[in-house]
């Protein structure tokens, strides 16, 4: 299994993954010609995704689904319940093409989804907890103010992490924001902090988990520094090694192989 975030934060967010049999993608928050240019920049193409996965319907996720199903003949897999709020922004989507997410579902014959509701903002918001083949799995939630004890048992004995780290407590009471928007991203039905993401990824942590990506991370009540720093910190302090990586806005990361 390969992955890549192809970008994330406010203004856009689309994961990339390559079960070695099957392509998709998680969110698709940028237009369809930056996400080609995304594709590109890790060696691979539109034309071969074979789905495309939607966490929740808010625009920096599902900006470009509608045209790239369209001009690539994609499914798109989506809440009923997110269909109904977007299918405007959307657009037409081919019958065929369109398919509500309602419990667990397969993919392809070695690609199986478990989709999980998380708290967030939106009609209805998705995490992803990918199976893929010879055990290889990852789990996603790049939208969630608040993590279940139901969440955290789909994060335990994956392979890859992807998790929200939106903000800094200090950094949030101190900018700009008007004091509404600060007490809707730190509800429960907001966005995650940086410490409810480090002690969230000490609670799930087991040998298997090779890597974490640290998503979402916004430009004005954060920094990416920060962001590692609080995580480091704690998984030193809970005598956990882990690789960890920030996704960025404006660039892909480089696709990393499960092991």
């Amino acid at each position: 299994m390969k992955i890549s975030i192809l970008g994330s934060g406010s203004s856009g967010n689309s994961i990339f993954i390559d079960t070695n049999e099957f392509k998709f993608l998680v969110d698709a928050g940028f237009s369809c010609k930056k996400i080609e240019e995304r594709l590109s920049e890790i060696g691979e193409s539109l034309k071969d995704i074979s789905a495309l996965l939607i966490t929740h319907e808010h625009g920096d996720h599902i900006m470009g689904a509608g045209i790239i199903s369209r001009k690539y003949n994609i499914p798109i897999y989506i809440s009923q319940e997110s269909y109904e709020i977007s299918k405007v922004k959307l657009g037409n989507i081919e019958d065929c093409n369109l398919k509500f997410i309602n419990g667990d579902f397969q993919l392809s014959e070695t690609v199986k989804i478990q989709p999980f509701d998380v708290m967030h903002d939106a009609s209805r918001t998705l995490g992803f907890k990918i199976l893929g083949k010879n055990g290889k799995s990852a789990a996603i939630s790049t939208d969630i103010g608040y993590i279940s004890n139901i969440t955290k048992e789909y994060f335990k004995n994956i392979d890859i992490l992807v998790i929200e780290c939106n903000y800094d407590y200090d950094m949030l009471m101190n900018c700009s924001y008007p004091w509404d928007l600060k007490s809707r991203i730190k509800s429960n039905n907001g966005h995650l902090s940086n410490t409810d993401a480090a002690k969230f990824i000490c609670d799930i942590y087991s040998e298997k988990l090779q890597k974490a990506y640290l998503v979402h991370v916004s430009k004005d009540s954060n920094h990416p520094d920060l962001v590692l720093e609080t995580v480091k910190k704690m998984l030193y302090e809970n005598n956990i090694e882990l690789d960890l990586e920030v996704a960025h806005q404006d660039r892909a990361s480089n696709l990393f192989k499960i092991e």
